[in-house]
């Protein structure tokens, strides 16, 4: 329980700041071509840090949920997706980012997808790092285990 606990930790902290991220990048392009306020008001920020609290949660939850059947991820990606969409549409117009008008939501679902494509982006591209780092300590243990055995038989 301890090992669950300090995993998802560790995941909704590397999902909160790739999000946060993510969110500062899409405000920072949507405040400079499409805002007619020349500054970020000052409850913004912590909007978005609340937004990325909140869908940082729900991916860290979906993250650590394991479907067996290929049919099951699919349908488990597909709710993430409606999570966070509708968990960042309701925040933009509790915050007053959008309006309750269906352009303004789909620019919001838009402006999500793409800061979803950059966590992933950036989550894929550490994690096969991470992976490449592992089968180099891995190859060489084999090499050392290798040469043990070679010695042993002679």
């Amino acid at each position: 329980m301890i090992m669950k606990i300090k995993l998802f930790v560790q995941w909704f902290a590397e999902w909160f700041v790739f999000i946060t991220t993510g969110i500062l990048i899409i405000c920072t392009v949507n405040y400079t071509f499409f805002s007619k306020t020349e500054m970020i008001p000052k409850a913004t920020l912590s909007y978005i840090l609340f937004s990325a609290f909140l869908t940082a949660l729900i991916t860290t939850i979906f993250s650590l949920t394991e479907p067996v059947k290929k049919s099951s991820r699919i349908i488990c990606l597909i709710l993430h997706i409606a999570c966070l969409e509708a968990t960042m549409t309701g925040c933009g117009i509790w915050f007053g980012w959008i309006d309750f008008v269906l352009l303004d939501m789909i620019q919001m679902c838009v402006s999500v997808a793409c800061v979803y494509l950059f966590v992933f982006v950036i989550y894929y591209i550490q994690d096969k790092h991470h992976a490449e780092r592992m089968n180099r300590c891995l190859e060489r243990r084999y090499q050392q285990t290798q040469s043990l055995t070679d010695q042993l038989d002679n």
